[in-house]
């Protein structure tokens, strides 16, 4: 049973782990991380979208309650964990929308492509990337509303709205996945030369975002708010995949076994770098946001071995 599991895991976080080491030791510098996570996000993954949804067999009629498994689930999480913060240590608005949201928002790209996909195969592409392709249409949108409520200073609703729907359609994932649904409804065949090059880039994707990551948890290690993190790595790694996985299978009944598995998957991922970044350019919240990261990312070694663990008995 564990074989498989040892199998997944370990080259993964290998990987992860050479890119924190050569980064911590400086023999590769924070330029070249940007640099990478950039050509990661910019260019690799949204190639792989393509790619793979002009050639996947859309479902005829949108999968509703997958997506409700899924959101229903995250939202939860996150008003659960704006109340908590409150509650428990009286944050500002602004700091419980940073805490709230680093304890639902999940690596969906860096780490959630490469383990999915090694760990189910091409049966996961599809509602892997239904995920991730509605991810940063739901969550970033309201989380930069959140955070512009708690501003001082409170920004226009209808200039909330126009920086949100640019930074939305002008995200590179978002372009990859309406390319891909384009070409596939439309039946567009890429030219061979262009489709080969999207290959090669799509292949990139596993090492180059694990890598990246690595290599930007390095710089998280220092910055960690150790009152408030552990119950949001808590709530992120464990209690956000139980609720999505109680959802999927007790109140929306979804039978496919493989699209469960990835719901829950992608719900037990560790935090993602977003809440950092929004935290970055608010202003707000850094030390958790960052803190969250490296805990949560730590410790899903163990919390993802446990779970593909189950899932392959």
């Amino acid at each position: 049973m564990y074989g498989p599991v040892i199998d997944i895991i370990l080259p993964i976080f290998g990987i992860l782990l050479i890119g924190y080491t050569t980064a911590s030791f400086g023999w590769f510098d924070q330029t070249a991380v940007r640099g990478l996570t950039r050509y990661v996000f910019d260019f690799a993954v949204p190639m792989l979208l393509l790619r793979t949804i002009a050639t996947t067999s859309l479902p005829e009629v949108i999968p509703w309650d997958y997506l409700a498994a899924y959101y229903l689930g995250t939202l939860t999480v996150l008003f659960t964990g704006f109340f908590i913060t409150w509650v428990f240590w009286k944050r500002t608005f602004s700091e419980r929308v940073i805490n709230a949201f680093s304890g639902c928002f999940s690596n969906t790209v860096l780490l959630g492509i490469p383990v999915i996909l090694l760990a189910f195969g091409e049966r996961a592409t599809l509602p892997l990337f239904m995920i991730i392709g509605t991810h940063g249409l739901i969550m970033l949108p309201l989380f930069t509303i959140m955070l512009e409520m708690g501003k001082s200073g409170r920004a226009p609703i209808p200039t909330v709205i126009a920086r949100t729907s640019y930074g939305l359609f002008t995200n590179p994932l978002i372009i990859g996945l309406l390319s891909g649904v384009a070409c596939n409804l439309f039946e567009i065949t890429l030219w061979k030369p262009l489709d080969e090059m999207a290959k090669l880039l799509g292949d990139s994707v596993t090492p180059g975002a694990l890598f990246a990551l690595g290599a930007t948890l390095s710089g998280f290690r220092g910055k960690i708010q150790w009152q408030d993190v552990p119950l949001i790595v808590i709530m992120k790694t464990i209690i956000h995949p139980l609720i999505v996985g109680v959802l999927a299978t007790q109140v929306f009944d979804i039978r496919n076994t493989t699209w469960v598995q990835v719901l829950v998957m992608l719900a037990a991922m560790p935090t993602g770098v977003n809440p950092f970044l929004f935290a970055s350019r608010y202003n707000v919240g850094q030390s958790v946001s960052s803190g969250t990261v490296f805990i949560s990312t730590v410790f899903s070694i163990f919390s993802l071995s446990v779970l593909l663990a189950y899932f392959q008995q």
